[in-house]
Parts: C-alpha cells; structure tokens; sequence
C-alpha cells in the first residue's frame, strides 16, 4: 500500500441563534489520508484542549485513514483482533479514546466531534443532536436520502447481549445496531461510540461508503465458523450510502455535504 501525505483544511463557521443572542463556533476539519494514530491522538488532544479552555470553538473533523486501520473501544480486549493477519493485509490496529467495538475504516468516512456538552443532558440526547445533524446534511446527496432513519429503539434484542462478553457482537460494532442508531430499511450504515471528559464530549463515527467494512471478520482473531457467521451478520445488518443512493458516494462527496450543511 502507497504512503500518501495527508491534507488538512480547517473552515471556521459561526451560527448565530436570534432567540439567545448568542454565538455557537464550530470548527470543521478535513483531513484525509492520514494513519490511525494521528487520528485518535488529535481527537483526544482536542477534547482536552477544550477541558482547559471552554471557549475554544467545538469541533468536527471529518477524515480518511491511510493505510488503512482497525480501530477498537477503549475497553476492548486487543485479544480480539488477529495482529498478524492485519500485518499481512497491511492494516494498522488503534485504540480509540471512545467506546464502542471493532470498526474497520477502509473506503468510509469517519467524523469525530468535540463538544461542549452539559453534564445534565444524557448520552442518548446528545448522541441524537449529533447524528440528526449529520443524516439532515446527507440527504441532499439525493432524494433516497429520506429512506434515512435514526432509530428511536433497538431492534427489538436485549443490547446488554449485545455486549455479552464471548458474543460476536461484542467484538465488531456492525453487526447488530442498538438504540438510535443511523439505519436504512433496518440495516445500520452509521456506527457511533462516545465518551465524556468532564464537561466535553467526544463522538466518533463511521459513515459506511463501501463494502470494505465486510473484511473485518477476517481480521478478527475468531474461529473459521465465528467468522462464517460474522460474515453473515454483516451482510445482514449493514448497508453503505452507495447502497442507500444508488450510486457510488465518494469521501470528498460525503465529506462536502457534510461541512456544507452543518447546524
């Protein structure tokens, strides 16, 4: 795999709401082609510079990672992922500052935002401000846009099992979709996982573009049969925009839409 310099262009934009008279600043970073690292050591060193300054601006980044990476919940067992077979694919393993499972991030999108956030509103609240944002600046790629959800419940299986240690859906996060989760006709195309410092929020997610993320169970340090059914899973319980759309949606295309209509 080609080594690629990244690039990185920051818009500064203000919103300004009548009813308060007050200024909310957001920063939108785009940085593409950059490594997994510099990924998840800019997002956490973001979320701490606003810990020490609450009147930074909040920030979305919106980026691409090269070579590509797996990245895993910062609570999840590095067990559950077979290094050797992510050497020999030339995939690079991170552990993410946030929650959440196993993502592999090859061909999508992935936003990080960094936020103030009030200790009194729930994960959920925030979560849905977030994602409702983000499917509000999709749909303008295309009128199937409006077959876009966010799902107000789960679907319907305990998502405290999901979680059960030993369980396939406890390793990678597509292959079940949980309660407000961004979905297409019940397939999950937007993973999301979050994590408060303090007063701060920091969300990351995946915006599944193409059919790379159904490589993950041969990455996964699972058996022959665990990764027949994990396949299975995915095909299942996943669709990409280019799904939704029907066409192919690039990165820049995601991306543009996204910094272009965010509120």
């Amino acid at each position: 795999m080609n080594n690629v310099i990244g690039r990185t262009i920051i818009y500064l934009l203000f919103y300004k709401f009548l009813i308060s008279n007050s200024q909310l600043v957001w920063i939108i970073e785009e940085d593409f082609e950059h490594p997994g690292t510099h990924h998840m050591e800019r997002d956490e060193a973001l979320a701490r510079e606003l810990i020490q300054d609450p009147d930074l601006p909040n920030v979305v980044r919106l980026y691409s990672w090269q070579p590509f990476g797996v990245s895993i919940g910062y609570q999840q067992r590095m067990e559950s992922i077979d290094i050797d077979a992510c050497k020999k694919a030339e995939i690079d393993v991170v552990r993410r500052p946030t929650g959440g499972r196993a993502v592999l991030h090859a061909n999508e999108l992935t936003y990080a935002v960094v936020m103030k956030a009030d200790s009194k509103e729930g994960i959920y609240a925030a979560h849905n401000r977030i994602v409702t944002t983000l499917v509000d600046a999709i749909r303008i790629l295309g009128d199937e846009g409006k077959e876009l959800e966010i799902t107000a419940h789960s679907d319907g299986r305990n998502i405290r099992n999901a979680y059960t240690e030993g369980t396939l859906t406890n390793v990678a996060c597509f292959t079940s979709a949980a309660r407000h989760e961004v979905t297409w006709h019940g397939r999950k195309v937007i993973g999301s996982a979050q994590r408060r410092f303090g007063d701060v929020l920091l969300q990351h997610g995946s915006i599944l573009l193409a059919d790379d993320h159904l490589r993950l169970p041969d990455l996964l340090a699972i058996s022959d049969a665990e990764r027949i059914k994990m396949s299975e899973m995915l095909i299942n319980e996943t669709a990409t925009l280019s799904d939704v759309f029907g066409r192919k949606i690039g990165i820049q295309e995601c991306a543009e839409a996204i910094r272009t209509n965010w509120k």
